[in-house]
Parts: structure tokens; sequence; C-alpha cells
């Protein structure tokens, strides 16, 4: 097939980090034997305007031949809904949802019509929603091996490489202080600056340590998953702490040989068996002591982390997840067989 893939290729505007869902987007198509072409509809909305981008969105399906449109949204419109709205003339347009859990009333709903089907990553949503919206898909996140190195020597104890939220704050503080935590990542000079965050204090020691402040490439988080014992995996929405989430990087770190230890979560149940495939934790006290005892246990640990790769490996890679979508939507499958 020949696929436009509409996302954007800067990990939050980053201009050297490369956005995971730009790589699932296109290369697992690719090694699949499809033809990707990419749209920055995220970039050219900043540098033209909606209405502009919608146009050149609108011109590029008339003349480009697409059979299929993947495309990503944000929370928010890049070009008119009436541009998308029109494109699904042309080819079926697929769009795939993040944080649907709390901005599914606000925003999701209201733009799904302009699509010819919408992919939430929530179960619950995907159940309440389904009988009113025939066109709503459920599918989930997914692995590429690219950057995965199962065997790598594991010499990090504990730790997590991601973005360090405001309301992170103080558990990563926690897990730092009392269990050895290691934190990389965006951010994560709050996390050692003393506990009331002088602004000052913080821009002065982000210049005399900018590597432990940086947003870290896709490559960069993997490697840290690829040397780390335990990886800590928070679920809460960035938006509000009580949201459980079913984060990407449940998906993402599973095939690099580390053990997750992750918020004890139900969705992520339908994917991982607890206590065999990660473990979850009811606090942080409880995260403490399983960390403790999984970096003593070296047996006990690289169980965990075989089961956790090999459940990966065989069910959820991004080939996986594209091969289930063209079948729900009717299109040609990959055309290899997943191994």
């Amino acid at each position: 097939m020949k696929i436009l893939s509409t996302v954007t290729r800067n990990y939050y505007g980053q201009p050297n980090s490369i956005e995971p869902m730009y790589l699932a987007f296109t290369l697992p198509l690719k090694n699949r034997g499809h033809h990707v072409d990419h749209f920055d509809h995220v970039r050219l909305c900043g540098e033209i305007g909606p209405d502009a981008c919608g146009e050149k969105f609108l011109s590029t399906l008339r003349h480009g031949g697409y059979d299929l449109v993947l495309y990503q949204t944000g929370g928010r419109d890049f070009m008119p809904r009436s541009a998308i709205a029109e494109a699904k003339k042309f080819t079926p347009i697929v769009a795939w949802n993040s944080d649907d859990d709390w901005q599914w009333e606000s925003y999701s709903r209201h733009i799904l019509p302009c699509f010819t089907y919408m992919i939430t990553t929530y179960p619950h949503i995907y159940e309440q929603h389904r009988a009113q919206f025939a066109n709503l898909l459920l599918s989930q996140w997914g692995v590429m091996d690219t950057y995965a190195d199962f065997g790598r020597k594991k010499d990090i104890d504990f730790s997590f490489a991601g973005q360090v939220y405001r309301t992170r704050v103080p558990e990563l503080r926690r897990l730092w202080w009392k269990a050895g935590l290691k934190v990389y990542g965006l951010g994560s000079i709050r996390v050692w600056c003393p506990p009331f965050n002088h602004r000052k204090f913080r821009e002065t020691a982000a210049k005399v340590f900018p590597r432990l402040n940086r947003a870290l490439e896709l490559k960069q988080v993997n490697d840290i998953w690829n040397r780390t014992k335990v990886s800590y995996t928070p679920m809460s929405a960035s938006v509000n702490p009580k949201l459980l989430q079913i984060k990407g990087r449940a998906f993402e770190m599973g095939l690099s040989g580390t053990v997750m230890l992750c918020q004890a979560s139900p969705n992520l149940e339908r994917y991982y068996e607890p206590g065999k495939e990660f473990v979850p934790f009811d606090s942080i006290e409880d995260c403490m002591e399983k960390a403790r005892y999984y970096i003593k246990h070296d047996e006990a640990r690289q169980k965990i982390a075989k089961a956790y790769y090999d459940r990966t490996r065989s069910e959820h890679l991004w080939e996986h997840r594209w091969d289930q979508v063209f079948r729900q939507i009717g299109v040609g499958t990959l055309s290899k067989k997943v191994a």
C-alpha cells in the first residue's frame, strides 16, 4: 500500500529529538514492504498556519494516489476540521488518539466524525462509546526492536528515563533519596534540587549540569532501559495523578531485558500478567521494597524480564498493531508474517 503518515517528527518540538510515534508510523510499515510518505502537520501548522496546512494536506492527497492516511491527533486542531473531512473523500483516514482518559469529552469525540476511523488506546472509552461511534477502534501502543538490547550488561540497578512532570517530582525524589533511583530526562534536575525548587537555583544548576536536564531521544531512553535491572514505571496522567493511563513505555521497554516495576493498573493486565511478566506496586513504600528485592535477587529478576520479553515479542510489536488495524478496516495486511 501507499500510506501517508501524518505525524510530527520532533518530540515535544525538540529539534534533535525524534517523536516515537513518527518512527511507529513509518519504520514498521516500510519494513513490511509498504511505501510510506511523511506529512508533518504539527510543524507545518506552526510555519504556515492551520488553513494553509489544511490546503497543503488536501493537495497532497489529491495528487498522491494514497491508499491510506494515518493521522496523529494531539488534543488540538493542526488544520481545519473541514480539511480532514474533505480529505477522507480521497482516501480512508485513520486517526490515532492519546490521552483519551481525560480529553475524550472535551476534544476527541468532537473530531471523530472528521475521520474514517479513530483509534483509542483506552478499553473503557472503547466499551462506553463503540455503540454510538461505529468507526471507533481499540488498539494499543507497541514496540520496535530498533534500539533494544536484551543481553546488554545491566549496570544500572534502578532507574527512570523520561520527562519529569511537576506532579512526578515528590515520588521520584523519595525513590532517589530512599532507594537509589537514577533519574534521566527533561526536568530531572527538579528531583535532586532542594525541595523548595527555587527558580534561580534550578536555572543555575541546569546550566552547570546540562546533561542532567535535557530531553532524551528514543535511542538514549532505550540505552538506559537496556542497562537497567529494574525500571520505575509510573502510570499516572500528567494532568491528574489519580488517573492511571496505559503508557507507551510499558510496551517500549519490553525487549530491553529490564523489569517493569509499575503502578498497579487493571487495564495493563489485559496485556501483561502481573507478578509473572511485570511487577505491580500499590504505594511508593511497596515500590521501594520490591525494587530492593529484585535488584538483589538476580534469578527472580531475570525470569520476569524474560517473560516480559517473550510476551512483548510475540504480541506487542508495532507490526502486530498495524496488522490488527488493517484487518479491522479491511485493507491490505502487512506483507510478511510477524515473528
